[in-house]
């Protein structure tokens, strides 16, 4: 069942990541309290690892993905949203979520890139082309991908 929540605050995250290229403030660390909370109260994060393990998550999400917003290359949500992860599950949960989150990336740069021309093609009038233009400060919903990472590891893992 704390899984399932997991899921559904990551889908969450995802979904409002991909409407807005931005997510909430209140919903990540809505999510990092929450996760919190349940951490010291039982005594284990949401997807049943120790204190230890949920500490180290933390420190793994924050030392991968701070470099990324020093260098201008994440933002603060992805900092914030990897540090309540970690915080909520277990380092291998946390190492999965942001590979395959990565690979989720790079397999949607390559088709962008493959049908890019196509697209350009088309006859799309003006209106909707800049409705369909990326913010100059984010340019591909990062959430979205590390939490379609996240399900898809709590998938793999329920089945073998």
């Amino acid at each position: 069942m704390e899984q399932l929540a997991l899921a559904l605050w990551a889908s969450v995250c995802g979904y409002q990541d991909i409407k807005r290229l931005r997510v909430s403030n209140w919903l990540i660390l809505g999510g990092l309290l929450i996760s919190f909370i349940y951490l010291y109260v039982n005594e284990s994060s949401l997807t049943g690892a120790t204190v230890n393990m949920a500490m180290t998550a933390l420190f793994i999400g924050v030392c991968l993905s701070l470099p990324g917003y020093l260098l201008g290359r994440l933002g603060a949500a992805d900092v914030k949203y990897l540090a309540a992860l970690g915080l909520a599950s277990d380092p291998l949960t946390v190492l999965y979520s942001l590979a395959l989150g990565c690979l989720l990336c790079i397999a949607l740069f390559i088709l962008a890139r493959l049908f890019k021309r196509s697209l350009e093609k088309s006859a799309m009038n003006e209106e909707v082309r800049l409705r369909r233009a990326p913010s100059k400060n984010k340019s591909f919903p990062f959430i979205f991908a590390m939490g379609a990472g996240l399900l898809a590891h709590l998938i793999i893992n329920k089945i073998i």
